[in-house]
């Protein structure tokens, strides 16, 4: 009896708190602040890691971290376009927006690089436009109140009758501001600099900035592009783009301000050779037109560029929207200059940057995966065999159970795949990192190769990561046919690799 009445008297004394007085010197927490403690306090952790691209057929892209938001821009065409998401890991499926329609009279097609600028709390989104003719190709500037418009007209920045794409805008400690740009002349694609004196007014006449003087800028054609300002600890640096951009070896280099005059070529030195280039080993390649961003809590820096890959790892440039957009963490050594490192395969794991939340959770629940190369097959275990190292393939859609995963989140970023039928687990044949490693059915004891990265692609596409090897589900050869083996390989952004999950229970 004293126990029932003790929980009375505390059941009664958690009612009455809500009506008496405060008179702790603690400020009182809200009711649902609380409840969302309680419940972050039980929820697991989101996944951490992403692994490259973070969005395909995105070409010359450029990201900020803005009023709770990733913001990535890149090239589209005839229209400025870009995606927004609250972790780097939801910028592949996130919904694009359309920024900006030229309208009549205005440069109309080949809208390119488009990046976007804070400054005195308007964002400016600079990109180049043409008439339907390369030669024509001009930069002009927009306005608005948010990163994601809407946007207005501004102005066309006078950089002279001369072909100019590629523009930026470097601000220096100082306050002062520059533009940067590329321009074909004949000797090359040039980089050129020039004073503004507002965020949307060139104030002085163009100076030449750099030209592509090295063999390693000159692959294709001779090209110095793309240039985009990285200053740190005040000093200053300008990396480019070199060589052809359909070149494999489409590459970064780096100016670094060791004068004083930003205006005279001489105050500039020039990297002895590409500073960020293509990384055979890891499959990528023609990897230029980049941006830097800062993380969320505002402590690192990250690049964002875009390359290529193919099936088998052979240099395979491209200028088209095959191009696909890549990540990684910038460092800086013992005299605070920046090193970009390399670039990362598509089976190795990113850190997400600091501060982000990581990609929202698949719930759990029993889903059938079907490969986008031929929807009407579905991910199933051969001849609905209960038997250990029973083979994985495709095979027509039948509604039976060997055609139906039961997907759970392990709470460290990855997830499990056990086949409905046999309660076994979608395994890589002897834990094998290894290219073209065999998919089977296992009992499932937790092993990394039973643990597997879910990538959202949009329109409920998935990657589906192997975290052994980093390799990716894959349907063998990419054949359409009924019975086809499932095998893992390096993603190459392949539509045999890419899953549409859809729930069935």
């Amino acid at each position: 009896m004293a126990r029932v009445l003790s929980g009375l008297v505390v059941g009664a004394s958690l009612v009455l708190s809500a009506f008496l007085p405060i008179t702790s010197d603690a400020a009182p927490v809200p009711r649902e602040q609380q409840a969302a403690k309680q419940q972050a306090e039980v929820l697991p952790a989101r996944p951490n890691t992403v692994r490259n691209p973070i969005r395909e057929n995105a070409a010359d892209p450029w990201i900020v971290f803005a009023e709770g938001n990733y913001h990535l821009l890149y090239t589209h065409g005839d229209i400025l376009v870009g995606v927004s998401a609250p972790s780097v890991a939801g910028l592949a499926a996130a919904p694009q927006q359309t920024l900006w329609r030229p309208p009549a009279g205005e440069a109309c097609c080949n809208l390119w690089a488009p990046e976007i600028h804070q400054f005195d709390g308007k964002w400016y989104l600079y990109y180049t436009a043409d008439n339907g003719t390369d030669s024509q190709h001009r930069m002009f500037v927009l306005e608005a109140d948010h990163p994601m418009g809407p946007y207005t007209f501004k102005a066309k920045l006078d950089t002279g009758n001369f072909h100019s794409i590629d523009g930026s805008v470097m601000k220096l400690p100082d306050g002062r501001l520059f533009h940067l740009w590329s321009s074909g002349r004949a000797n090359g694609q040039n980089l050129y600099v020039a004073p503004m004196s507002n965020p949307w007014t060139i104030s002085g006449p163009p100076a030449l900035l750099a030209t592509p003087d090295q063999p390693w800028e000159q692959n294709g054609r001779k090209v110095t592009e793309g240039p985009v300002s990285l200053i740190h600890n005040g000093k200053v640096y300008i990396y480019y783009s070199a060589s052809a951009c359909e070149s494999p070896d489409y590459s970064l280099g780096a100016l670094e301000l060791t004068g004083t005059d930003v205006l005279n070529q001489s105050s500039w030195t020039k990297s002895s050779g590409p500073v960020f280039k293509r990384n055979d080993a890891a499959w990528a390649f023609g990897t230029g037109h980049h941006g830097f961003f800062t993380s969320p809590d505002g402590k690192e820096t990250w690049i964002v560029y875009h390359g290529v890959t193919s099936t088998n790892g052979t240099p395979a440039g491209s200028c088209s929207a095959g191009r696909s957009v890549r990540i990684g963490k910038v460092s800086y050594d013992a005299a605070g200059k920046p090193q970009l490192g390399v670039p990362k395969a598509s089976w190795e794991s990113v850190t997400l940057p600091g501060g982000d939340p990581g990609a929202e959770i698949v719930a759990a629940g029993t889903y059938k995966l079907s490969p986008k190369n031929n929807p009407d097959n579905l991910l199933e275990v051969a001849s609905c065999s209960t038997a250990d190292a029973a083979n994985v393939q495709v095979w027509t859609a039948n509604g039976g159970t060997c055609q139906q995963w039961k997907l759970t989140y392990n709470g460290d970023g990855s997830y499990k795949l056990l086949a409905a039928h046999s309660g076994k687990a979608l395994d890589v044949a002897s834990c094998s990192p290894a290219n073209h490693a065999d998919v089977i059915q296992w009992p499932y004891w937790g092993g990394d190769c039973q643990e597997w990265y879910l990538d959202a692609l949009g329109n409920g596409y998935y990657k589906v990561t192997s975290k052994v090897g980093g390799k990716s589900l894959d349907v063998d050869a990419c054949s359409t046919t009924p019975g086809a083996d499932v095998r893992v390989w390096p993603y190459w952004q392949g539509a045999c690799q890419q899953w549409k999950l859809e729930k069935v229970a």
